[in-house]
């Protein structure tokens, strides 16, 4: 009879996947609606993942990335040399750098944890783009279940924060 699963419903591992897809969207800066008619789950399904998840918390940790922290020093330096007036002061960077600085030990990790899970997913999904097959399958498997526990591992660090 296949399957007969109300519609609306999403198996544990939909959920997951979408949550966590949600959670990818939300902290690079999408909106709910825009995440919402991406991934296909309701607004109200996404507001209660945010809160419940801290998704909030880890936004604010995508922007103060070492790696984001270097991009605005970079664009500063390349706004002076083309003579173009920068979008930020030296004043105003070098007062986000500081403040990196003086992050507390588990936020820190957690915002390098995030910066390594995005280049380890990264790399995950060329492998499983360049695979075919149950190759393919088992990578992005892989990195469906690591991407969990990198998950509750910066949750358990913004908790103890």
């Amino acid at each position: 009879m296949g399957n007969t699963r109300p519609k609306g419903r999403m198996t544990a591992s939909e959920r997951d996947y979408k949550q966590s897809q949600g959670k990818d969207l939300f902290v690079k800066g999408f909106s709910l609606p825009s995440i919402s008619e991406i991934t296909g789950v309701g607004i109200k399904t996404l507001g209660a993942w945010r809160d419940d998840g801290q998704w909030e918390k880890e936004r604010e940790l995508n922007n103060i990335r070492p790696s984001e922290i270097k991009k605005l020093i970079l664009q500063y330096v390349i706004d002076i040399k083309e003579g173009r007036r920068p979008m930020h002061k030296a004043d105003d960077l070098s007062k986000i750098a500081a403040a990196f600085d003086r992050l507390n030990d588990s936020r820190k990790r957690a915002v390098y944890t995030m910066e390594s899970l995005d280049g380890f997913s990264q790399f995950m999904m060329v492998l499983a783009g360049n695979s075919t097959g149950k190759k393919r399958e088992d990578l992005l498997e892989l990195l469906k279940n690591s991407r969990m526990y990198f998950d509750k591992y910066v949750n358990e660090l913004l908790q103890n924060d």
